[in-house]
């Protein structure tokens, strides 16, 4: 009996020895792998970081292109007052002189479209070349007629907001007629500069003024030598101030006074095109996307209005 006991323990004792074995063997297997939860934990922060990553490259890149536009916007403003500037700065002015005459028009915008206001004066432009020099060194008779239109550096110009007459027709009839036709979506709105010999402001303004178009020829038969130049594009608003020292005004009608100063702000915006690919646009998306700049500049001729030899050149 005593031999079987010892028999019968010692074959347990093998039995639990081999399931105590099986189990450390299970419990090192299952050690060495993850369980499904783990992996579920696992992916999910790899797709939270995933997409932070993603987020913060997505909004670098928008940061940059906004920066990017916005400088480009800024240089153009800068462009177009440095033409304002100069132009004012040599305003020609003498009391009584209807052709030297200040011609203005206040057009105030909405919310949906800024202010796109008018301006006509009497400037001293440089000439490069020297229109003398070219009428001295004309060899021909038909050289000094070419250069007859030039033999002036004196005059007339207008800043006005309208459709980029390079996208219209080369006829130059047909082209004055449409610059101020704003009936096609598809043309983008650009700040024009327009210069001209003709001095009186009944000649050449007052017809754009009034049915906006430019004359090709004066009541004589005579042609009239227009230049119009597209300064700057993705214009938004054209706001011109008169400062007779005291208080401003949107428009000067006084014909026997020139303002002191001329206050002008510019405001510019991304093109009309990539605002309708958005449906929706809030005022900040807007207000991002636009860039406003104003100075103020004095007119030297206003101290000595009433002398007649203010127009010479300084």
């Amino acid at each position: 009996m005593v031999i079987k006991r010892e028999r019968t323990f010692s074959s347990w004792q093998g039995l639990i020895s081999a399931f105590a074995g099986n189990l450390l063997v299970v419990r090192r297997a299952a050690e060495s792998g993850f369980t499904l939860v783990e992996l579920l934990v696992s992916v999910t922060i790899m797709m939270i970081m995933g997409g932070a990553a993603y987020s913060t490259f997505n909004s670098a890149i928008k940061i940059y292109h906004k920066s990017g536009t916005r400088m480009i916007l800024t240089q153009k403003c800068r462009v177009a007052l440095n033409y304002i500037t100069a132009d004012l700065s040599n305003l020609q002015a003498i009391e009584g002189d209807e052709n030297l005459l200040i011609i203005s028009q206040d057009n105030p915008g909405d919310e949906e479209v800024g202010d796109q206001d008018l301006v006509s004066f009497v400037t001293l432009l440089p000439s490069d070349p020297d229109p003398v020099l070219l009428q001295l060194n004309a060899s021909t008779e038909q050289d000094e007629e070419e250069q007859e239109s030039l033999m002036t550096d004196v005059k007339r110009v207008a800043y006005y907001i309208g459709p980029d007459p390079t996208e219209l027709e080369e006829d130059s009839e047909e082209r004055g007629a449409r610059l101020t036709d704003n009936s096609e979506e598809d043309q983008m709105p650009v700040l024009l500069r327009i210069t001209t010999t003709n001095l009186d402001p009944e000649t050449v303004i007052l017809p754009l003024l009034e049915a906006g178009t430019l004359p090709v020829e004066d009541e004589e038969g005579n042609p009239i030598q227009v230049d119009i130049v597209p300064l700057v594009d993705q214009i938004s608003s054209f706001d011109l101030k008169y400062y007779d020292g005291e208080e401003l005004y949107d428009s000067w009608e006084d014909e026997e006074q020139i303002p002191k100063a001329i206050q002008v702000t510019i405001s510019m915006s991304v093109d009309r095109t990539e605002n309708r690919s958005q449906d929706v646009r809030t005022n900040q998306d807007v207000q991002n996307n636009t860039v406003t700049q104003s100075t103020m500049v004095y007119l030297l001729m206003s101290a000595n209005f009433s002398d007649p030899t203010a127009m010479a050149s300084p």
